[in-house]
């Protein structure tokens, strides 16, 4: 048995006490009465002159220190620490994302799931061990396993929600590995489980208790924010925003757009239930600076009604098309705004300095380095073959990616395309029932996009949804153009061919000190933060936009359950008292004990 308050022992220095008030002598009233014969059994104490008498067999006394020592025992708050071989494993997962910033509880997700977890720690058997985990864009291992408590309070005392977006398979896979061969190993996820990478995962002997937080799901979020040169008006900047409402119920906002601290324009925008709703707004304003999109929505989640983007003078992008012969993908190409194409039947090794490389059913000997579109080709270290596909229907298709905005597939027939094994960077954007039509990824500051198909072979390039693809590809594949990226994605920037030293200013206004890698590339991963970074190298500064813009992560309606995989489902669990203190017995014990002294009291009095 151990106490978590022992100090409460200093409360047994009562119990002389009651001794002593039994060892006093009651002081007598002396009364004139007609005969003492009824008063024989007293006689002996009224002559007493002393002013203690000799202690006797009391059960009064006996029942009253019973009743002290059981109150000192329930202020000591003894608990049963268990003495099983081994103790239990405890992982503890906790999501810090940006959706457990919302306050539809109070104070928020994220204060709500520090409570549950801080009951679990006082819960604890001295011989366990448990090890926290945070689970953001990436996984933190915030405490190392251990059995001190202060050391589990401390780490979670100090957490703080970040403004990334959920991503929850990383904690759990190491969760996994950490409790594989454990005989007592337990694995407690406190989330909203708003992650939308768990499909992939078989959930198979994981002992996993998702412990759930969060009620409400009304919220407007911004999900998609981009600058670029207005087509038809010169010296003008196009805003292109999509605002996404994933609640059951219609939103309506105002929607403020500002360059720097001035105003560009207002719009108020109704958007109707699950669905988005696209805005434009034309600047006049020049280059050089950040649009900054605000919803003025009080809703529950505050870091998605905010994004930011850069507005900067861009050079002409270069780019190479390798290709046999396709008119549509030429064409398409020849009609993005300062694109200079150049065209090659084969690839040439090494390849040309351009901004990114179109392969068209080429299979080049040498994977380019820079960014790449490669359509209907598998042979190399990135695709491997699997067989093809005749006929395959497309079913569905990501619109929120930026290589899809305003782009539809309703209506487009493919008459056969490769089934590629895609590396597991590569994210599917379109696909079949059988396997991925279109894809798209970055791996060491590479983009590349992959069509598993040959648009010749389908109806997709008499569609307009074609020439907006590929403007939208080159726009996305143009590393020049790259001035904004997702919370807690790596900043890719080359800044020169030697090492540099950099300080970068984070939005909260602290400051990183970093250096570049020996070729000159500036590579930040500490990107936590929606807002502004500033680097600072030289005399030069680089200014990049980071934002949260993650549909699934505005659609902040907490999960009744969790699918792991195919068959595997995890159920949120019901709160329960886990308290394994023992000082309520040793209380009721008290109260037994007072109506035993009241009953027998009155029962000698009677």
């Amino acid at each position: 048995m151990n106490f978590l308050t022992p100090e409460s022992l200093a409360f047994a220095a009562t119990l002389p006490v009651v001794v002593i008030f039994y060892l006093l002598k009651r002081r007598r009233v002396a009364r004139l009465v007609s005969s003492t014969i009824l008063w024989q059994r007293f006689l002996n104490e009224t002559q007493a002159s002393s002013p203690f008498q000799k202690l006797r067999h009391n059960w009064l006394l006996i029942i009253q220190l019973i009743l002290l020592v059981l109150a000192v025992f329930a202020l000591t708050r003894p608990y049963f620490a268990g003495k099983l071989e081994g103790g239990r494993f405890i992982v503890a997962i906790l999501d810090v994302s940006a959706s457990m910033q919302a306050t539809d509880v109070s104070p928020s997700r994220l204060g709500q799931a520090k409570a549950a977890l801080a009951k679990l720690i006082d819960s604890m058997y001295d011989n366990d061990r448990m090890v926290l985990l945070l689970a953001g864009a990436v996984t933190e291992v915030r405490q190392s396993p251990t059995s001190s408590k202060p050391a589990l309070r401390s780490a979670l005392g100090q957490v703080r929600a970040t403004d990334s977006p959920t991503r929850l398979l990383d904690a759990i896979k190491l969760a996994q590995n950490l409790t594989r061969n454990r005989v007592k190993a337990e694995v407690h996820l406190f989330s909203d489980g708003a992650s939308p990478d768990l499909d992939d995962f078989e959930l198979q002997d994981l002992d996993l208790a998702y412990h759930r937080v969060g009620e409400g799901g009304d919220n407007l979020g911004i999900v998609s924010l981009e600058v670029r040169p207005h087509p038809e008006q010169p010296g003008q900047q196009a805003v292109f925003a999509t605002v996404a409402n994933a609640s059951t119920n219609p939103l309506v906002s105002d929607v403020s757009l500002f360059f720097g601290e001035r105003l560009v324009g207002n719009r108020r925008v109704s958007v109707s239930a699950t669905n988005t709703a696209s805005l434009v707004f034309v600047a006049s304003y020049g280059t050089n600076g950040v649009f900054r999109l605000l919803l003025k929505n009080n809703d529950a989640l505050a870091v998605d009604n905010t994004a930011t983007a850069l507005s900067l003078a861009r050079r002409d992008t270069q780019a190479l098309l390798v290709t046999k012969g396709n008119q549509f993908l030429e064409r398409a190409l020849r009609s993005v705004p300062k694109l200079n194409l150049a065209v090659a039947p084969n690839l040439a090794d090494p390849a040309p300095p351009v901004d990114f490389v179109v392969l068209d059913g080429v299979a080049p000997t040498t994977w380019p380095s820079g960014n790449v579109l490669a359509i209907h080709t598998q042979s190399t270290n990135w695709f491997r073959p699997s067989g093809p596909i005749d006929g395959p229907l497309i079913v569905d298709w990501k619109s929120s990616h930026p290589l899809l905005r305003y782009v539809n597939f309703d209506n487009v027939q493919v008459a056969k395309s490769l089934a590629a094994k895609l590396p597991a960077w590569f994210a599917p954007l379109v696909e079949s029932p059988s396997a991925p039509l279109v894809a798209a990824g970055e791996n060491d500051g590479q983009r590349a996009v992959w069509i598993g198909f040959n648009p010749l072979d389908s109806t997709w390039p008499l569609r307009v949804s074609f020439p907006i693809f590929v403007a939208n590809a080159a726009a996305w594949l143009n590393p020049a153009a790259r001035t904004g990226i997702l919370v807690g994605e790596p900043f890719h920037v080359r800044l020169g061919n030697t090492e540099t030293p950099v300080t970068i200013q984070l939005p909260d206004g602290s400051t990183r000190e970093t250096k570049t890698t020996a070729s000159g590339e500036l590579v930040f991963g500490e990107t936590g933060q929606q807002g502004v970074y500033t680097a600072s190298f030289g005399t030069n500064t680089l200014r990049f936009c980071v934002n949260l813009l993650d549909r699934d992560e505005s659609r902040i309606r907490s999960r009744e359950s969790l699918q792991m995989g195919e068959y595997g489902t995890v159920e949120a669990s019901v709160a329960v008292s886990a308290d394994k203190e023992a000082w309520r017995w040793f209380a009721m014990l008290c109260l037994v004990f007072v109506l035993f002294e009241w009953w027998f009291y009155h029962r000698r009095t009677a």
